[in-house]
């Protein structure tokens, strides 16, 4: 792929993030922060209308895409499940916890960082620890399999969506079911990755499904936090 290309594609999918950013809905999002190295670093977390501090919900790790992160702690609610949230919050029956990165997810210490807001979150919100599922979108989508592969027995699913493809997390994922994203005319981040790593990931013994929309473009995560089967899933992931 020519340097123009990767430009070309670059600047479609800051148009497509831009385009697809939320104006903001009824729901508030939480505010939250843990201290990392000395920084403060912020985090969004949503919790349903019912909200029971004495029951158990089912919580998802949402990790955004490269052009919401930084340190201001909103971005990431702007792309992606916060605006599938505010669309139809009844269908979010469990936490959502979003926290942001000032870097990118491919990173080691943004993988841990993950990892660590979803340890505060624990200690915070009443989340069963055996149905926590993480997804992310393009470079969240990369970093929802190194996370998974992190911390292999942790999460109940894992749902990238038009990720980067990451080989050396297949072996890390084998123990937990998958759910991949990918639309088939994705001209920023090719679906062959995704498809690759659902077939490495189920001839290394796990369950891994894709799932190729035939849309155009590197959006898929609208389509797929709108449909109430993939949000049914994340609450309660099952084996395909």
């Amino acid at each position: 792929m020519g340097w123009m290309t990767r430009l070309i594609g670059l600047l479609s999918l800051m148009l497509v993030c831009v385009g697809c950013a939320g104006s903001g809905g009824d729901v508030k999002f939480a505010d939250e922060s843990i201290v990392v190295s000395g920084d403060r670093v912020p985090y969004a977390v949503y919790t349903p209308a019912n909200y029971d501090t004495t029951k158990k919900y089912p919580a998802v790790v949402f990790l955004h895409g490269l052009f919401e992160g930084g340190s201001d702690g909103k971005s990431q609610t702007r792309v992606g499940i916060g605006p599938a949230i505010q669309k139809d919050p009844s269908k979010w029956n469990c936490i959502v916890i979003m926290p942001q990165t000032p870097s990118n997810w491919q990173k080691p210490e943004s993988v841990e960082l993950a990892g660590l807001v979803l340890d505060d979150a624990a200690k915070r919100y009443s989340i069963d620890p055996k149905r926590i599922t993480v997804t992310g979108l393009s470079n969240g989508g990369a970093g929802a399999w190194l996370l998974g592969a992190k911390y292999p027995g942790r999460f109940a699913g894992i749902a990238p969506l038009c990720a980067f493809s990451e080989y050396g997390a297949v072996s890390g994922l084998a123990s937990t079911p998958v759910w991949a994203f990918h639309n088939g005319g994705d001209f920023v981040v090719g679906s062959g990755g995704t498809k690759e790593m659902v077939k490495r990931i189920n001839e290394a013994g796990g369950n891994a499904t894709v799932t190729i929309y035939g849309g155009v473009g590197h959006n898929c995560w609208d389509k797929a936090y709108a449909d109430s089967e993939v949000i049914a899933w994340l609450q309660n992931p099952k084996r395909r």
